[in-house]
């Protein structure tokens, strides 16, 4: 489809780009927004279809040439573009995308085929630029997957999705809607379930070792796990501090705990 010339921010095909600063497109929507021309591009990359792209004419002519034919691309000069998103942007493009189902926990274990494996379980992650830092840490370091519980912020919002690099889109992500039974499943499938804490009685991260399947449970970010996630642990690692630091930020300790556990392995 060939680039079409947009004039107006009322302009009723732009519905889903209008005032993303206020809103995001919903789980019930079937749609999320990719912003930016790195997060646009693993978009094309990726295997999710695409409802439209929305850029300034630049780069309108570069993604004509990278998307399907039937993809409209609606084409606006950066005060309407701004206009119609509602805050302040220099990034030039945004993209609607089309949700998948999600996957399944069974569908991830059914294809792994090499060992070691990672998995990272995030119980309550509700920020979502810790959730997005710690999906991109998690692609970064190889994991299977990560799996989310119900009260975690949209994987596929547009400031998860911008934080992440658009990691989301090729890394599964399991949206758990039982955590306990799935996490069980994990366990019979021979994962070690490996609690991060805060605790100076447990195990130090400098010699902490692991098998070849690792499930790596995170805490929230303003009181760690809770009891319940605690209980299905079997082992329990902390990173030391020093100078007084009691904790780090979740998506930070992601980053340390999956550059050891996977560097080890």
């Amino acid at each position: 489809m060939s680039q079409i010339p947009v004039q107006t921010i009322d302009d009723p095909r732009l519905a889903c780009y209008r005032e993303l600063n206020e809103r995001n497109l919903t789980r019930q929507s079937g749609l999320f927004i990719a912003e930016g021309e790195k997060v646009v591009e693993r978009l094309i990359g990726s295997d999710f279809p695409i409802a439209s792209i929305l850029a300034e004419p630049p780069l309108a002519a570069r993604y004509e040439r990278g998307v399907a034919p039937n993809v409209p691309i609606y084409v606006a000069s950066r005060d309407l573009l701004q206009a119609t998103i509602g805050f302040h942007f220099h990034r030039g493009v945004v993209a609607c995308g089309r949700r998948k189902p999600a996957a399944t926990m069974q569908r991830v274990l059914n294809s792994l085929t090499q060992m070691p494996q990672t998995i990272v379980v995030c119980p309550d992650a509700q920020d979502p630029t810790n959730l997005g830092s710690i999906i991109r840490s998690a692609a970064a370091f190889g994991c299977a997957c990560v799996v989310l519980g119900g009260k975690c912020a949209d994987p596929f919002s547009r400031r998860v999705l911008r934080v992440s690099m658009g990691a989301a889109l090729r890394l599964p992500i399991v949206e758990s809607r039982d955590l306990s039974a799935d996490l069980a499943g994990l366990a019979g499938e021979r994962f070690e379930l490996v609690a991060a804490v805060v605790d100076s009685t447990a195990e130090g991260l400098a010699t902490a070792q692991r098998g070849e399947r690792l499930a790596l449970l995170l805490g929230s970010e303003g009181h760690g796990l809770g009891p319940e996630w605690l209980a299905l642990a079997h082992r329990r690692v902390t990173i030391p501090m020093q100078l007084g630091i009691d904790s780090l930020n979740v998506a930070v300790a992601a980053a340390v705990l999956l550059y050891h556990f996977c560097r080890a392995s």
